[in-house]
Parts: structure tokens; C-alpha cells; sequence
């Protein structure tokens, strides 16, 4: 699969250079968000047809641990994105909001360039966006040490872009988790970003 969504990628690069420009984005939005929203259904499908997946998560051990998996992303994301910031100049505060995107980076990105600064808001869509296409290669070496480390790469893409792939590469119960992951992440960024920005 990694060598599929290597070559689809380069081959849309190659096909965008040479045939579309800039005025055709809104069609390559409208494709994209369709495909997008197929390989959910598809997800969806094989979750929802699973009875067993869904009485498996359904109880409290399983509540706590699709809590804490966000929780644990949250924190590594922020601190990572801290750590790795610094390291190449950027200030603190910068680093934080950057990594406070958690891989949505068509929102984050937006939001920071309007409030803040359209620099950062630039790190900020180059980071998410590389995040979640590294996440396509990560995740089939992360589940050889654990399957639940599929869910970190990806972040807030867990619940769309990257639920297939997390889902061929481990099960239905942790493609479960994947969604909520996704989920609960993406109602945090707004949240997170909102209250980073009124600091300044």
C-alpha cells in the first residue's frame, strides 16, 4: 500500500503540474472531499456491520482508553511540536500553536494566518499537511510495536483520511478508536487555538 500511495502522489503531482493550474482547485476540492467522504462511508460500513466491534468499545474500560488516547496525542503533539519549533528558531509560543493544529491543517492554518501571523500560519499548513502524509508511511511500521500507535501520526485525520489506512493495517475495534481519536481531537483544535491566540 505504502508503494500505491507513493506512486498516486507522484503521479498527481506530475498531472497537476503538466494539466491544471490554480483556477482548478475548486474541482480538485469538490473531487477530493468526495473520495473523502466514500472511504468514511466504507469505514463506517465495516464498523457499524461489526456488532461485536461496537459492544466491545461500548463499556467503561473502553470509554477511559478512547479518552486517553486523544489526551496522550494532545500532549505529545504540543510538546513535540515545542521541542522540534525551538530546535530549528522558532519562539515558543509559535511552536505550541503550530503543533496545537494536530494535522488539521486546512482549519489551523487559516485561523492562525487570520489572527495571528500569515508566517506561522504557513508553518502551520506545512507542518499538519506533512504530518498527515507522513502518516501513511509511519503507520505500517508503528503497529509492528503496537497497534494503538497507529492513532498518533495522523492526529485529527484519524477520523477521515487516515481511518482506512489505520483499519488495513490493524482492526475494526482499533479503527473504533481511530474515529473517536479523530473525533475528540478535532473538537479540541478550535478550542486550544482559540485560547493560545488570546494570549497575545
Amino acid at each position: 500500500m505504502i508503494l500505491t500511495i507513493t506512486v498516486a502522489l507522484f503521479c498527481g503531482m506530475a498531472a497537476g503540474y503538466v494539466f491544471l493550474d490554480v483556477g482548478d482547485k475548486g474541482t480538485l476540492d469538490f473531487i477530493l472531499m468526495t473520495a473523502l467522504d466514500i472511504m468514511v462511508f466504507v469505514a463506517g460500513i465495516e464498523i457499524g456491520s461489526n456488532r461485536d466491534i461496537l459492544k466491545r468499545v461500548c463499556n467503561l474500560h473502553s470509554a477511559v482508553l478512547a479518552l486517553s488516547i486523544p489526551a496522550a496525542v494532545a500532549v505529545g503533539s504540543v510538546i513535540g511540536a515545542a521541542l522540534i519549533g525551538m530546535a530549528v528558531g522558532l519562539s515558543l509560543y509559535d511552536a505550541v500553536l503550530v503543533g496545537s493544529g494536530f494535522g488539521w491543517y486546512s482549519f489551523s492554518s487559516v485561523v492562525i494566518s487570520a489572527m495571528y501571523s500569515t508566517e506561522i500560519g504557513t508553518v502551520s499548513f506545512l507542518a499538519n499537511m506533512l504530518r498527515e502524509l507522513s502518516a501513511f508511511f509511519l503507520i505500517p511500521l508503528l503497529v509492528r510495536v503496537h497497534k494503538l500507535l497507529a492513532l498518533a501520526p495522523s492526529g485529527a485525520a484519524t477520523m477521515d483520511s487516515g481511518l482506512p489506512v489505520v483499519i488495513k493495517y490493524t482492526n475494526l475495534h482499533v479503527g473504533m478508536y481511530s474515529f473517536i481519536n479523530g473525533l475528540v481531537l478535532t473538537l479540541i483544535v478550535p478550542v486550544l487555538l482559540s485560547w493560545l491566540l488570546s494570549l497575545k
